[in-house]
């Protein structure tokens, strides 16, 4: 087995040096696990799976997105799989809109090098968010070999709606000093390895749509960035309110949280006392904690390559598929003219991602 976490740039030395010194051989399984991102951008990609196909067999190759292996992640599709009165919730006639967040409050804990070069753009939207909207969207399947397969689909459905103005559906920002948790920390720009002129975005935010009969007309708003006031990554599903409801009322929520205070939380609405009809929140909620054999995303999924099951590695399609929904965009947010707003460590993200999503007459629900 041999884990490729490297520069797009030199993975056809590796290959070849690697393949030379023996490390490669056809009469014993062989496992070659490639982290992502697979490419810096779709023609990256295309290249560096044309090195791994002049070296592996497809069915050596392990496209690795750590996102999936854990189990919270994993839990998307397992909870609609396994609770059909959640599924039937999961419709555009009930749905308002999905928001999907990454949020953390490290910064770049050593990686300025690769991050300078990746952008929050690659490195959270590219794999982990899509995956985990096409793990919330895909077709319930029957057997395990089928996921790959559903959840290729759900991805290819999604698109970016038609705007006038990019800037309509795309928004990104970067984190100036400020305080997390108490301690002040710098900006971005002052970090170390950093240009003082860097362009690179620590936050984005990015409207999609489905082309899954089920989800079209619902938008799906993501948003990641770093250096924000709290660790949390979380899908959030307001339902449509029919009809006025009541004074202190609010729409019916669903949270799958995955990262921080994980669980699950549905927000209800129950009358409180009185002639004429108040409301207020009803709160249920339980911890996504795992049981049973719990095993960190990394080891889990290399437990995986070992065994040879590839249900939850990448397929060269999806990782293609993601590519082409991102590449127009991350070329939009490069050049000069798109604006590049700031926010002030240990904040929520830039105002004008309120004012951004405003437009659409919704609110950011953290």
């Amino acid at each position: 087995m041999v884990y490729l976490s490297i520069p797009p740039k030199i993975f056809s030395q590796v290959l070849a040096n690697m393949c030379a010194g023996g490390a490669h051989c056809t009469t014993i399984p062989f496992r070659c696990i490639v982290e992502k991102p697979v490419g810096h951008d779709l023609k990256s990609f295309e290249e560096i799976r044309e090195q791994l196909h002049k070296h592996f067999k497809d069915e050596e190759i392990y496209l690795l997105d750590h996102y999936l292996g854990k189990e919270a992640v994993r839990n998307i599709y397992y909870l609609r799989f396994a609770n059909p009165v959640l599924e039937r919730l999961f419709k555009n006639s009930l749905i308002h809109h999905v928001e999907v967040t990454a949020m953390e409050s490290y910064g770049l804990e050593g990686r300025a090098g690769y991050f300078e070069h990746t952008g929050t753009l690659r490195d959270m939207f590219q794999s982990h968010l899509l995956m985990m909207i096409g793990l919330l969207t895909m077709h319930v399947r029957e057997t395990e070999a089928a996921i790959r397969e559903s959840r290729l689909h759900a991805v290819g459905q999604l698109y970016i709606p038609p705007a006038a103005d990019l800037n309509d559906v795309v928004l990104q920002a970067q984190y100036a000093n400020g305080k997390v948790h108490g301690e002040t920390v710098v900006g971005y720009r002052e970090e170390d390895s950093i240009p003082e002129t860097s362009r690179v975005n620590t936050f984005a935010a990015m409207k999609l749509m489905s082309r899954e009969s089920r989800w079209q007309g619902v938008p799906f708003y993501l948003r990641s960035g770093k250096r924000l006031g709290k660790k949390e990554t979380r899908i959030s599903i307001q339902f449509q309110e029919p009809h006025a409801v009541g004074e202190g009322s609010a729409p019916n929520r669903l949270d799958i949280i995955l990262q921080g205070e994980a669980g699950m939380r549905i927000h209800l609405q129950t009358k409180i006392g009185g002639t004429t009809p108040a409301f207020r929140s009803l709160l249920l909620e339980d911890p996504l904690v795992c049981i049973g054999d719990c095993l960190p995303e990394h080891g889990l999924l290399l437990l995986e390559a070992i065994h040879g099951k590839q249900t939850w590695f990448l397929t060269f399609d999806e990782v293609r598929t993601s590519w082409r929904l991102i590449d127009p965009i991350q070329h939009h947010l490069e050049k000069e003219t798109t604006p590049l707003f700031t926010y002030p460590a240990g904040s929520t993200g830039p105002e004008e991602a309120d004012v951004w999503l405003g437009k659409d007459g919704v609110k950011w629900m953290l």
